[in-house]
């Protein structure tokens, strides 16, 4: 019920905000009998500008307040935050757009009258795609990326709103008052058909986050029938948390040199359970081998990867503080750990398939930590191609991670 008053606020404020697209010479053939609204139609629709941009700013501290203490935004946090904005902007634009084309249609048939008007269309289809993904990307970062983006969206309206004006006081001027305007009452409908194909394209991503939700509160009860605490802290010190695609992983881990450290193996955790870290004892050959200290560029990089991985199918992360899991259906099949200038993947992998990569690349070896033989890990210094990389996490992720 909470969700269903919420999204009908923000669509009777959407209406209100698509007013705009209206021209108020004739607005008394809507049954709009206000002679103020016709008076002052400049002034009407600045003031609706700065409601759409009081919405904006208080759903800022809203989100923000919601990352810090759930870190997560909600989506009707976002879209309050957005979605009136980017409506002014296309709405007044569109309002531009219809007298741009009248007044070149029975006006001032010129050229430039008539670049006039296809500018206009080319301002609301970049409209459409800039808003689209600052939209969708809101609450995908952080508190100072929303700052950031409400500063976009004040440029936003400050910048059609500025055309919007010149263009009725230097181009319309006098011939405003014979403008027809009856069927641009059609405008609103419209938008209203835009706002419900926003909403079917963001139902995918609701759904994904839903999903996540679900698995979340399934491993909560997988601890709590174990025995084992919901801390989100394990018993080593360092944090775990199932990240959200939305949400944005930035790796943060300095060179480290592979002659001077002791290779530890990766243990994957099946259910997502509590993981002791294996001593750090020189217990294989690779201690003793001396390993190389040039590195390569990576390609892909280690950031580069995680995004890649994280757009495949159905796949949740879960990061740790010394490496990243991912699972489909709760099934893990690869683990990356950063090292800087270079990093190490743990994948599963068919057995004749994971030899041949061992024969062919020196740095691919057999994952000792497990018991499942058909994993693998590979250290990843620069020398293997980013063709065999992506190879083998979309390998791994087709036959293992369903």
């Amino acid at each position: 019920m909470k969700k269903f008053f919420s999204n009908f606020l923000l669509l009777i404020s959407l209406l209100i905000i698509s007013i705009v697209a209206l021209p108020f010479n004739r607005i008394t053939q809507w049954g709009f009998e206000v002679e103020f609204l016709r008076d002052n139609e400049m002034l009407v629709k600045a003031g609706i500008g700065g409601f759409a941009l009081l919405l904006s700013v208080i759903f800022l501290f809203v989100s923000n307040h919601q990352y810090k203490e759930l870190n997560t935004v909600k989506h009707i946090t976002r879209n309050f935050a957005s979605l009136p904005v980017f409506t002014y902007a296309i709405a007044i634009m569109a309002n531009t757009a219809y007298l741009a084309y009248t007044v070149y249609k029975y006006f001032i048939s010129t050229t430039a009258q008539q670049l006039i008007f296809f500018g206009s269309l080319g301002v609301i289809l970049s409209l459409f795609i800039i808003g689209y993904f600052l939209v969708i990307e809101y609450n995908r970062v952080n508190n100072l990326g929303r700052v950031f983006r409400t500063f976009i969206m004040f440029e936003v309206i400050a910048v059609t709103a500025g055309l919007a004006y010149v263009n009725m006081k230097y181009r319309v001027g006098d011939n405003y008052s014979q403008i027809g305007s009856r069927y641009t009452i059609l405008i609103i409908p419209l938008l209203l058909v835009i706002f419900i194909l926003y909403q079917i394209l963001v139902s995918k991503s609701s759904k994904s986050d839903l999903e996540i939700e679900e698995l979340e509160k399934e491993v909560k009860e997988i601890r709590k029938n174990k025995g084992i605490s919901e801390s989100p802290s394990r018993q080593d010190g360092k944090k775990t948390v199932i990240v959200s695609k939305q949400q944005t992983i930035v790796s943060g881990e300095g060179n480290l040199d592979p002659t001077e450290m002791v290779f530890q193996d990766v243990t994957v955790d099946p259910e997502f359970a509590k993981t002791s870290n294996q001593e750090n004892k020189p217990n294989s050959i690779e201690y003793y081998i001396e390993k190389p200290k040039m590195f390569k560029p990576l390609e892909p990089t280690f950031d580069e990867l995680v995004s890649y991985v994280r757009e495949l199918p159905q796949v949740v992360t879960k990061l740790d503080d010394d490496r990243i899991t991912f699972y489909v259906d709760r099934k893990p099949f690869l683990v990356l750990m950063n090292y800087g200038n270079y990093y190490r993947m743990a994948f599963k992998y068919d057995l004749e398939q994971g030899i041949r990569l061992i024969i062919k690349y020196p740095t691919i070896s057999k994952n000792k930590s497990t018991k499942d033989e058909l994993w693998f890990k590979a250290n990843n210094y620069g020398d293997i191609p980013k063709e065999v990389i992506y190879n083998i996490v979309k390998t791994a992720h087709s036959n293992y991670g369903n």
